[in-house]
């Protein structure tokens, strides 16, 4: 019998080692095409959303002739009533059923009564609009809010439990990132507010779109910061002791979230955060910068209802110059 019928036929260890290495780098030089498929997908997503809120308040402003406040509160004595601007917004995104449910007459606290705590159940309800698909956490990051005692002449501590948002109010700059920003500029006095500003209930006009001097299609409402109970310094997640932990505002029916003055901060920092120039990517702390996961920058919401997509690497002064409302500025590129 011829011998030669007699060998097996197959692979070597040697073939076999020399595929799996081919494999191995197909695999290497795949992955980051399909991550960055999946994060441009992602990219799309956020922007959406945040077209479809800015809709929501223009439809908001066609009905009451005004935008909503940043947030709200009902002075002069206790019990204030505090509400956020998502409260607003809810019938113009498809949710009046949730709308329905909540009594603007009240706070949302765990300290009220049985309407005030209903009102809690509606803000901590995670609605998929207000949630960046980038951001780590998905739709799920119920959170526990609070407002001190004292935070507001006569106010006792209050808390609530909040959905999260990726999305929070531009209301506008000061400290070290005014003062980098309007160096070089006329320094930064004059009104540094921007686009929506805290009132009354008593004054729901103030938030007219003709008060947007600067110009709608220049002037932000909304940009992206990472929001919920986790906290960043850069995509490097850090520790926040209480009570700041629950001072973050980052849920669309948080108050909070409505107070967004940006001071900025420096790369990598550390809590507390220090001011600096550094405004997007930096950190999500309130106050400190605007922040998403997206490589590169962040979305931001203007007053027309178009979305823009900024870069990390852009100056100081025409970022301010996008957040203020009147302040006057000759806008310049975003580079």
């Amino acid at each position: 019998m011829d011998q030669r019928r007699l060998r097996r036929t197959g692979f070597t260890l040697v073939e076999l080692l020399v595929v799996i290495a081919i494999i191995g780098v197909l695999v290497g030089l795949l992955l980051p095409a399909v991550q960055a498929a999946r994060e441009a997908a992602r990219r799309m997503s956020c922007a959406n959303n945040l077209k479809q809120i800015g809709l929501a308040f223009h439809n908001y402003e066609s009905t009451y002739s005004a935008f909503p406040a940043s947030w709200y509160v009902n002075p002069p004595a206790p019990p204030y009533n505090l509400q956020s601007s998502g409260v607003g917004l809810l019938p113009f995104l498809e949710q009046e059923p949730l709308h329905s449910q909540y009594d603007t007459s009240f706070s949302a606290t765990n300290e009220g009564g049985p309407i005030s705590q209903a009102n809690v159940v509606v803000i901590s309800t995670p609605l998929a609009t207000f949630v960046c698909p980038s951001a780590p956490g998905g739709i799920d990051r119920i959170y526990d809010g609070i407002a001190p005692a004292g935070s507001l002449p006569g106010l006792p501590q209050i808390t609530w439990r909040a959905a999260p948002s990726d999305y929070c109010v531009t209301s506008g700059v000061l400290g070290t990132f005014a003062a980098a920003a309007y160096a070089d500029h006329g320094g930064p006095g004059g009104s540094r507010h921007g686009a929506l500003l805290q009132t009354t209930f008593a004054a729901p006009k103030s938030n007219r779109m003709a008060t947007i001097t600067d110009g709608t299609s220049h002037t932000f409402l909304m940009g992206e910061r990472t929001g919920g109970n986790r906290f960043y310094s850069g995509t490097r997640q850090i520790d926040v002791p209480a009570p700041y932990s629950g001072l973050q505002g980052g849920g669309w029916g948080d108050p909070l979230n409505g107070e967004h003055w940006l001071a900025g901060t420096v790369r990598n920092p550390t809590f507390p955060a220090p001011e600096g120039t550094c405004a997007i990517n930096c950190s999500n702390l309130r106050g400190s910068s605007f922040h998403s996961f997206h490589p590169g920058g962040c979305h931001f919401l203007m007053a027309d209802a178009s979305v823009q997509f900024l870069s990390e690497s852009v100056a100081p002064f025409p970022l301010a110059a996008r957040i203020t409302r009147e302040k006057g500025e000759a806008v310049g590129a975003l580079e």
